[in-house]
């Protein structure tokens, strides 16, 4: 019997890890070395058990959102606890929040591979990833104060402008081959602070659902880890082309959502007076077909690449363009000419440079 346990350990394992294999920098891989190599193993706190108790109970009478709850703040006590990951992802399944189940599953399995329930464990993977399709617009929070994510389904668009500067060209398609969550808007001053407790922004009376703003290219990364090391996920700046091919949601538009700047973007024109122009709070202008708001305008957006003067030997799988000395950003801001928030337009900086018309918002491989 033991001999088939380890077997079926192996096989479990050469399934799942395809799907780690380019995230080896998620915080749940250390939970899962720590817990592998611990001997004895951890037990349980007073606090977690009372948690899973309650969470049994919820199960019992199928009050599965409460479930996903009180196991999850389990989880946080406890995010070595095996069973509590399995437990979730059934209620999870029971929810119809398929994609979740599937990474507490796979979780399950990496921290209990040879357990006599990993064979079911696989078979709900199976079940689940028939069903869990991403769908253009829905949106998802991993935390209450985590930012609003929105589905972005794969795709193929062309990319740049020829009637734009020469860093816009040449025209290319790109191809996103993986769906993957992006920003409902950027991040902002409520959500920063929630993180980080503090709030950098130049503009602070603008008030809690403006940009966050005055952030750098590091800063982002700074809240990117925090936040991943919150919620277990990989949360990520979007590449620049996942940039372009969210803006566009599937149109060939002068901004992003519309040929007038006016509907979709904060910009120079009009975002103040000729003396005094401000960011405006996120989503108050026209959101594209995407359901995004304000990727043209507000506030300029951190992206994942580095910059090049032209889209020569660019590449056309959506992945970032690793190799250089300045990042990009696209967007436009409130203080800049409507020009800037064009779909097609760049720009780029230093990655320790802060200025109160920068911001970012937030990207996610989805399962």
């Amino acid at each position: 019997m033991l001999n088939i346990q380890k077997s079926l350990a192996i096989f479990i394992i050469l399934i799942c890890a395809p799907a780690y294999a380019n995230n080896i920098s998620d915080p749940f891989q250390d939970v899962v070395a720590k817990y592998l190599a611990a001997n004895p193993k951890p037990t349980m706190s007073e606090e977690a058990r009372k948690y899973r108790v309650q969470a049994e109970f919820a199960v019992q009478q199928k009050r599965f959102s409460d479930a996903v709850e009180l196991y999850g703040k389990a989880l946080d006590i406890a995010p070595w606890w095996p069973e509590g990951h399995f437990q979730l992802a059934l209620s999870l399944g029971e929810n119809k929040e398929y994609r979740r189940a599937l990474l507490e599953m796979r979780r399950y399995l990496m921290l209990a591979a040879a357990a006599p329930e990993a064979r079911a464990a696989q078979d709900k993977i199976y079940q689940w990833e028939s069903v869990a399709k991403p769908e253009a617009g829905k949106t998802f929070k991993d935390c209450p104060t985590c930012p609003e994510m929105v589905e972005i389904p794969a795709g193929s668009f062309d990319m740049g402008s020829n009637n734009g500067e020469p860093d816009e060209q040449p025209v290319h398609q790109v191809t996103i081959a993986k769906p993957f969550a992006i920003g409902k808007t950027e991040v902002t001053q409520e959500q920063w602070h929630a993180l980080m407790g503090n709030d950098p922004s130049y503009f602070t009376g603008c008030g809690d659902t403006c940009p966050v703003e005055q952030i750098s290219w590091n800063d982002t990364q700074e809240f990117i880890k925090k936040l991943n090391a919150k919620t277990g996920k990989q949360y990520r700046l979007p590449t620049e082309a996942e940039w372009e091919y969210a803006c566009r949601a599937g149109n060939q538009q002068e901004y992003c959502g519309d040929d007038n700047q006016e509907k979709v973007s904060w910009n120079g024109f009009n975002s103040g007076s000729f003396f005094f122009k401000t960011p405006h709070p996120a989503a108050t202008k026209q959101a594209n077909a995407f359901g995004l708001y304000d990727m043209s305008g507000n506030v300029w957006e951190w992206v994942a690449d580095y910059y090049h003067d032209n889209y020569n030997g660019a590449p056309t799988d959506g992945s970032a363009w690793l190799n250089g000395s300045m990042r990009v950003l696209r967007g436009g801001s409130w203080g800049y000419d409507a020009n800037f928030s064009r779909a097609a337009s760049r720009s780029k900086f230093g990655v320790n440079y802060r200025y109160y018309s920068y911001g970012f918002r937030l990207a996610l491989t989805l399962p």
